[in-house]
């Protein structure tokens, strides 16, 4: 498919990223996942446009009429002047589609493209990862996989905040002696690792936990909505990370409890991005 009409390049790379947000929208509120690469491709322009194409000729052997500026691969936008003249590269496997009615992606793809900022959505990274994680879920075959998508769609979007400075000058205490046990030497190889971790790991404690930061992440976000359900949901993401946890490390969770889990967790993270979604395309 080719768009024309964009004043200049970066209009038309606007343009892309008002598709992602439409698909994003799509994913929303129709529940329909797509893999899709809207990065724009590089492309490459021959010095020589007639000898590309002579030697693309001999390379497919096919007959090449005109000029050729350039290749593009057919799977990945890209853009360039109208007046290049390039050709496309595809190829791929057969596979059975099923498919939703034209009418309805449309309509949820104008939407989603045509808010005042949605071209601004793609450039938030954290909400775009949220977003592919969340759209990963539809895909999964496996509840504890999806279980675990939903929830990293959350680790995401969570922010990290110092804790308490009681906390903060404990942990320096700490850091201090392992710093002075390692100066001293005398340690196997073993022991000089382990406490390389540990300094890392008191480093990485100078945050809040991951745990924490969702119930904040989840608190705020539907606060700013006014939500009055705000704390509610903040306590019920608590949780899942905590079912998330057991989930790891005991490696299973009980089929009624996973159940319950999946479903309240997508609930939330799709409710959660709708708010993270509007607030930045609005």
């Amino acid at each position: 498919m080719t768009v024309q009409g964009f004043p200049s390049e970066q209009e038309g790379r606007d343009y892309l990223s008002r598709v992602w947000a439409g698909l994003m929208w799509l994913l929303l509120s129709r529940e329909l996942s797509t893999t899709s690469a809207l990065e724009p491709q590089p492309v490459a322009y021959a010095e020589d446009p007639n000898k590309a194409a002579e030697n693309l000729s001999k390379s497919f052997g096919l007959p090449i009429d005109g000029p050729v500026d350039g290749l593009i691969d057919g799977s990945r936008p890209a853009v360039y002047p109208t007046s290049k003249r390039l050709r496309t590269i595809t190829g791929g496997e057969v596979s059975v589609k099923i498919t939703t009615p034209r009418a309805s992606v449309l309509a949820a793809l104008a939407e989603g493209s045509s808010f005042p900022r949605s071209a601004q959505l793609i450039r938030d990274d954290k909400l775009r990862v949220a977003f592919e994680l969340y759209g990963a879920y539809f895909t999964e075959s496996s509840s504890n996989a999806r279980f675990l998508t939903l929830v990293m769609s959350l680790e995401a979007l969570a922010i990290g905040t110092a804790r308490p400075t009681l906390v903060l000058e404990l942990l320096d205490g700490w850091k201090k002696q392992v710093e002075q046990i390692m100066s001293e030497g005398q340690l196997s190889t073993d022991e000089v690792a382990s406490l390389e971790s540990l300094n890392r790991e008191l480093l990485f404690r100078r945050e809040d936990s991951i745990r924490r930061q969702i119930f904040n992440l989840v608190l705020s976000t539907f606060q700013s909505a006014n939500d009055t359900d705000a704390e509610k949901l903040a306590h019920r993401a608590k949780s899942l990370y905590d079912l998330r946890s057991k989930l790891v490390h005991e490696g299973k969770l009980p089929e009624k409890t996973l159940t319950m889990a999946v479903s309240d967790a997508k609930a939330l993270v799709q409710r959660l991005l709708r708010v993270k979604y509007l607030g930045c395309v609005s």
